[in-house]
């Protein structure tokens, strides 16, 4: 009972620091953010897909309709039922009243959730134009961008920008070996391209790139399987479908595999609310 009431206070910490941080806020009476975080604390008491969380946000926004934060709230949970067209207007929202916070959210929700591939590369693009390169959702925008063309059969392209993505990451985390310092999905999506472009051996070293961190990731074995099979080891291709049967459990660990499955997820996780 403790650690309820402590992680609601947690919740309501950080829903009124983000409150305050929004730049619209900056406009508001004294009593309209009382009002506003009242009917915040309201909503967030309640689950996070009822409706009843939904009307109090949407009181909140009669006071305050440029409030980013607020229209973000309302699309997460619209987009994790897999409602997205619900959802879309509102994460537009986000967008319009603070481009530089949740462009980079859109453009993820775009690749990851509603699969709205080319959407999301024009908007990663844009991020990049406007605020320059970084991460979203502990990813970099060029991994996000591999993943769109991933799914879009562009193949070189993915290639390219998973390249650029471990760059990228090589120069931000200088001291950390080659396997650590890029995302093990960044070795597994780039052995995903070479599969997919015909380069099974090139393939396979980045697989086993991801092994070297995600041990037991049963994806990485099931793929190292299928390359094989196609320079025609098939002892060994026998070898490694085996060992990711035994480890299909271990499959991508993102927040996000409980709502959506990623591109070339071979096992998944997705909740039984389907």
């Amino acid at each position: 009972m403790k650690f309820s009431y402590l992680l609601i206070f947690i919740l309501f910490s950080c829903n009124q620091k983000a409150l305050n941080n929004d730049e619209s806020s900056n406009y508001l009476k004294k009593e309209d953010s009382i009002r506003i975080n009242n009917y915040v604390d309201k909503a967030f008491i309640h689950g996070v897909y009822s409706q009843e969380r939904q009307k109090y946000l949407d009181s909140a926004l009669l006071i305050q309709p440029r409030n980013a934060y607020l229209w973000q709230q309302k699309a997460m949970p619209l987009y994790k039922m897999r409602k997205y067209s619900l959802g879309k207007p509102f994460l537009e929202k986000s967008v319009l009243y603070n481009e530089e916070k949740y462009l980079d959210y859109s453009a993820f929700m775009k690749c990851v959730f509603s699969k709205e591939y080319q959407e999301s590369i024009d908007e990663f693009f844009e991020m990049k134009k406007k605020y320059g390169d970084s991460y979203v959702m502990d990813h970099t925008y060029n991994f996000y961008i591999a993943l769109n063309y991933l799914q879009l059969n562009k193949f070189k392209e993915a290639k390219d920008f998973l390249l650029k993505s471990k760059l990228q990451q090589f120069n931000d985390f200088p001291n950390d070996p080659p396997e650590e310092a890029c995302h093990y999905l960044d070795w597994f999506y780039l052995g995903v391209t070479n599969y997919e472009l015909g380069n099974y051996k090139e393939a396979i070293n980045d697989f086993n790139m991801s092994l070297k961190v995600y041990t037991n990731f049963g994806d990485a074995m099931n793929y190292i399987a299928r390359c094989y099979l196609n320079l025609g080891e098939k002892e060994l291709a026998s070898e490694w479908f085996e060992l990711a049967k035994l480890n299909k459990y271990n499959t991508i660990n993102e927040d996000n595999v409980f709502y959506e499955v990623y591109p070339y997820q071979v096992y998944h996780r997705l909740i039984v609310m389907d």
